[in-house]
């Protein structure tokens, strides 16, 4: 692994502090927050142009409270059509909510989405299931679980992209049988603390991923950040390609912006930071 030979630009800082995932969509950057119940909408240049609700009501502003009752979108990806998916991380019974945004309508518009079912047979295999990335692929739709309790379980759960569409048009809901395959991931330590996935991109007709290392006891907590990497993975959970990309920084979300560059935002875990917007080109 590489130490550090990827360059991050600055592009903004956003006006949200818990970026956990970003989606790009016909000239607009989609920004979830784990801490709050809307989709950031921005330009390419990181400037807010809208909001659009992903589920009615309102957190508490105690910050224990809120982490308690939040849904935790941690995962954002873009469907055929133009339409998103935001995923609740499933580390807690509240945590099994996601939202499809029909972002690109003349009106955009979100709706709940039930991630029970699939989630409980996903836990049956992953005890500490913690959904923190997915992107679509050819004909499957890949979702990362974060390896960041005590198991220390990364791993690449892939589903069938039309059973997973099909049961989001009929039932708003996705299902366990769409699951095709759960693969493990072994990921490398980062002085000393585990790297464990936060989310898959799309790039060279593949899949690549960031990690980050932080040294959490279990999936629920946060803890001090050493850095972060991507690297490139194989459909089978074979990660290569590692490349540290800075320390102390926690890249939560990826997305592909154009061929040659991925975009990226970090989360400080600091609820008055400003998360930061990164672009960089990997292994040019």
């Amino acid at each position: 692994m590489s130490d550090p030979s990827l360059k991050l630009r600055l592009v903004a800082h956003l006006d949200v502090s818990a970026a956990s995932g970003i989606a790009c969509v016909a000239e607009r950057l989609y920004v979830v927050a784990d801490d709050l119940l809307e989709l950031a909408v921005y330009d390419l240049h990181g400037a807010r142009k809208q909001s659009i609700s992903l589920l009615p009501g309102e957190l508490p502003r105690e910050h224990a409270a809120r982490k308690a009752h939040k849904p935790d979108f941690e995962a954002l990806l873009a469907l055929p059509g133009g339409s998103l998916l935001a995923l609740g991380s499933g580390s807690t019974a509240r945590r099994q909510r996601g939202a499809w945004v029909q972002a690109v309508a003349a009106e955009p518009r979100s709706g709940a989405v039930d991630l029970s079912d699939l989630y409980a047979a996903l836990a049956r295999e992953l005890p500490e299931l913690n959904v923190e990335g997915g992107v679509v692929l050819g004909s499957q739709l890949y979702l990362a679980s974060r390896g960041n309790g005590a198991r220390r379980e990364n791993a690449l759960v892939q589903l069938d992209l039309g059973r997973a569409l099909a049961s989001l048009q009929s039932e708003r809901c996705l299902r366990a049988d769409s699951i095709v395959r759960i693969q493990r991931v072994q990921l490398p330590e980062l002085d000393g603390v585990p790297l464990s996935i936060t989310d898959l991109a799309v790039a060279d007709a593949g899949l690549i991923f960031a990690a980050a290392a932080e040294a959490s006891a279990n999936t629920y907590d946060d803890g001090a950040c050493a850095g972060s990497v991507v690297g490139r993975l194989a459909t089978d959970g074979t990660a290569s390609e590692l490349v540290m990309v800075a320390r102390g920084i926690k890249l939560e979300g990826i997305c592909c912006a154009s061929p040659r560059e991925l975009l990226a935002v970090a989360d400080a875990d600091d609820p008055n930071a400003q998360a930061p917007l990164f672009a960089f080109e990997p292994w040019h």
